[in-house]
């Protein structure tokens, strides 16, 4: 009995060893896991520098038709800056108005976005009965196939409404389900005052759009190279279909061939014009110059010929009279740590003192920019710093430029946390963090080896306390052999009386056995 409680005894003592081993192991996986994961890296974070983030797209305060700015013929207009979005100049932009056939602009980009150019549409008989007699037209008829690049060429060149209509057939299989992907896009883009209900603009009173909305879709379309090229080319000819011959389109646009004489415009790299009854005469349009790049929208014109003058003008004005500033190309700010993001806490200040560090750097989008009249000198524009109360979301304040009391814009100081490196603190010498920007599956991956290899060592520990469980039992058993002999003895004497008992049986069977020796005898 005393042995089977040693025994018991020492398997309950193993178990608990290898329960304690095992949560040893595990907890120092969920400390490692949280030294790396969980710990809140924001203090190393790593932020873009200002070549990194993109220009800004502030508007100018231009909701007023400058007092020098060309008198122009159109009910409504803007001149929007293609990189920026600042506005050059606007007239009643927002009132919405009918767009005509400048709603192809929307329907290229869409085709662009989501088609194969190489790809084979074909006109069905609903395309054409939506197209309305006398309306610009290619020539396609119900059943005719021509491949999505020539149906672009036919809408873009010379608007063919029914080639828009093929085109959306293709993409959203019906109208009314692409006329939903339009409003969709706009409503992406910005666009707040638009209804889109067809893809040609042929007039619905549930159709119209607004300069500004315009000019968002056309900065939308302008930065696809394909859409370029289509505004661009002054003539293209469709091959032969399944129903007709070969055909040749011309640039209906007179801003961009010189033969036009004061239509012409030497800086317009394309655009789309439009007209109906109601909507009279529309044109978007672009332009580039001295590095600066222009989208200008008229609606509502006439006669239609002074929607090219109109644009002609608006365009040399703004080129003419406002140039591009960037106000923070070369500045710099001085970086002192500020006491106030702890607080002022003269604790939190002495820990951080006591550190080796670097300064918290201030720092802001140095290609900033805005645009203001051409007369005003840079050493004219007022630039005032306001630093808010406390560190908020890593913005530290911001900078609000303008001239003569009108504000031409602002842009935010952003902060690039220090990173921290002990000295006199141990606990903080050998710390590690993972930056923010680490790759997810190097962390996941870094995770499982660890887990593989605390369980590899796990296994190990337990084979090693079994083998040592093991040898005890043996030594144990060995000693309660030694204290508890008598058995045994007890035993082997028994063996040995009867070894010599039969060994006494048999000399006396053998002498009973002899022969009586016959001299004894006598």
């Amino acid at each position: 009995m005393q042995f089977l409680h040693i025994y018991k005894k020492n398997r309950i003592l193993s178990a608990v060893m290898i329960i304690l081993i095992l949560i040893s192991c595990f907890s120092y996986g969920k400390v490692h896991a949280v030294s790396v994961s969980d710990v809140d890296t924001s203090q190393n974070k790593k932020y873009p520098s200002a070549s990194d983030i993109a220009g800004n797209a502030s508007v100018t305060d231009a909701g007023f038709v400058p007092a020098d700015a060309p008198a122009i013929t159109s009910q409504a207009a803007i001149v929007m800056d293609l990189d920026t979005g600042d506005i050059l100049y606007e007239k009643a932009s927002h009132q919405a108005m009918y767009p005509a056939s400048i709603t192809k602009v929307l329907t290229c980009l869409l085709a662009i976005e989501n088609g194969n150019v190489n790809d084979i549409i074909t006109v069905s008989e609903s395309d054409m009965d939506q197209v309305e007699e006398g309306s610009s037209a290619i020539g396609l008829q119900a059943g005719e196939q021509l491949t999505l690049k020539d149906a672009l060429y036919g809408m873009m060149l010379n608007s063919g409404n029914e080639c828009a209509l093929a085109i959306s057939d293709y993409i959203s299989g019906s109208t009314s389900q692409f006329a939903d992907l339009m409003n969709k896009t706009a409503r992406d883009l910005g666009c707040t005052d638009s209804n889109f209900v067809n893809p040609n603009g042929l007039h619905n009173p549930d159709h119209y759009t607004t300069c500004y909305d315009m000019a968002l879709i056309g900065r939308a379309a302008y930065q696809y190279p394909e859409f370029k090229k289509l505004i661009s080319t002054q003539s293209y000819t469709i091959p032969e279909t399944n129903m007709n011959e070969e055909r040749p389109l011309w640039q209906e646009n007179r801003l961009t061939f010189a033969g036009n004489g004061e239509y012409y415009y030497q800086y317009c790299t394309g655009g789309k014009t439009g007209y109906t009854v109601d909507a009279l005469a529309t044109l978007i349009s672009f332009a580039e110059r001295d590095g600066k790049r222009l989208v200008t929208v008229v609606m509502k014109c006439e006669p239609t010929t002074d929607s090219y003058l109109d644009t002609i003008k608006l365009d040399e004005f703004c080129f003419s009279h406002y140039r591009l500033c960037k106000p923070l190309i070369d500045y710099k700010f001085q970086n002192n740590f500020q006491s106030n993001y702890y607080e002022n806490s003269d604790i939190l200040t002495n820990f951080y003192n006591d550190l080796e560090h670097r300064d918290f750097r201030y720092y802001v989008n140095q290609d900033y920019s805005f645009y203001i009249r051409s007369f005003v000198n840079d050493s004219d524009i007022n630039m005032d710093i306001e630093y808010y109360d406390k560190i908020k979301d890593d913005k530290r304040g911001r900078v609000l430029f303008s001239y003569n009391g009108s504000v031409l814009g602002e842009t935010e100081i952003l902060v690039e946390r220090p990173a921290i490196e002990a000295s006199s603190t141990d606990a903080l010498k050998n710390r590690v963090l993972e930056e923010e920007t680490e790759v997810t599956y190097m962390k996941w991956l870094k995770r499982i080896i660890v887990v593989l290899i605390i369980l590899i060592i796990v296994f190990l520990v337990i084979l090693l306390i079994i083998k040592i469980h093991k040898r005890f039992q043996y030594y144990q058993s060995k000693r309660s052999v030694r204290y508890y002999p008598i058995s045994k003895d007890a035993r082997l004497n028994k063996k040995k009386e009867e070894a010599a008992r039969k060994s006494g049986e048999k000399d006396r069977k053998e002498e009973v056995s002899k022969p009586v020796d016959e001299d004894k005898k006598d």
